[in-house]
């Protein structure tokens, strides 16, 4: 079908004014300027195993939540559902479960269930399940984490399977204005393209480019938006410090742009309470805006714990980490 006439008009008179709509914020300059969520997008993320990619996602999804009261729909195969509940409602309260009152569990446990709905992870889908789950959702965006963990049809090519879920995932997207992210992991090389001697990071593996997802450029050429997520595992200083590189913005009219070459976006652990960028925490702001709105003091709204909501005692031990 061809457009008529005029289908650009809307479009031009904004532009004309400056009234183009930025994508969504989540109240971090440091993050704010390269990756912004936008509707109708097929975004891709990368990243090695036990990086910790999927609890990166989720964190910055709930920030979109509680800024801007978006809802989530996520299929994540090789995670538990109920785990990355937990860890949701941790993030959000910034405390261990197990430190709150009853009462207050069911206030996060309610914002969590409002926000975040799971698909099950104990029966195989293909893309098109999970599409067909998606258009029955009244969720802003979806994560399949990861693509490979799907039932692909093994009948037909990787390279043509791998252009015809991106089409298909597309064509969701482009219909529904919904927004899909798509874990990938990279190919076995980058998992072996490690800092040579010498370098300060010697012996540890190098953040992969886009090019090194399984499947190669075809998902780069297909994305809006592109992330690599990185981290230095078995480091001893930088383990609990998350690289986020930014690597394609397709529009950066409406917001983001590409990180630069050897400067991504740190990402403190925080014990496991809500990613900090530099000094900037948006759940943290979250937080003291509900204190604020009640009229409450700190130590008065979580009575029942001991420390404040800045409590470092979450995830101290290396068991508890979520990667």
């Amino acid at each position: 079908m061809i457009l008529k006439d005029g289908h650009a008009d809307k479009y031009l008179k904004q532009y004309m004014d400056g009234l183009i709509p930025m994508g969504l914020d989540i109240g971090s300059s440091l993050m704010d300027q390269h990756l912004r969520f936008k509707r109708g997008q097929m975004n891709f993320v990368l990243g090695l195993d036990n990086v910790g990619k999927t609890f990166v996602v989720l964190w910055y999804f709930l920030c979109l939540s509680v800024r801007h009261d978006l809802k989530w729909c996520i299929w994540s195969g090789e995670n538990k559902p109920y785990i990355q509940f937990r860890q949701l409602m941790q993030m959000l309260c910034g405390k261990d479960i197990k430190e709150l009152t009853e009462e207050e569990r069911e206030h996060y446990k309610s914002l969590i269930n409002n926000w975040f709905k799971f698909i099950d992870v104990n029966k195989m889908y293909n893309h098109r399940d999970l599409i067909k789950i998606f258009k029955e959702s009244d969720a802003d965006g979806f994560l399949i984490d990861p693509l490979t963990g799907l039932n692909h049809d093994r009948r037909i090519n990787g390279f043509d399977r791998n252009y015809i879920i991106s089409n298909e995932i597309r064509e969701f997207c482009n219909a529904t204005r919904k927004t899909v992210y798509i874990a990938l992991h990279p190919v076995t090389e980058a998992a072996r393209n490690k800092y040579p001697k010498g370098h300060e990071l010697e012996g540890h593996v190098q953040i992969p480019h886009r090019s090194m997802a399984e499947g190669g450029q075809a998902f780069a050429n297909r994305a809006d938006d592109f992330i690599v997520i990185h981290r230095y595992v078995q480091h001893q200083h930088h383990r609990y410090t998350t690289l986020m590189e930014v690597s394609k913005v397709k529009d950066t009219e409406t917001g983001g742009q590409p990180t630069v070459m050897g400067y991504p976006i740190r990402l403190d652990f925080n014990y496991g309470k809500g990613f900090k960028i530099g000094l900037d925490n948006p759940l943290e702001d979250w937080r003291q805006s509900q204190v604020k709105k009640d009229n409450i003091k700190p130590n008065e709204k979580f009575e029942s714990a001991k420390d404040s909501l800045i409590d470092n005692s979450i995830f101290e031990q290396e068991d508890d980490l979520p990667f």
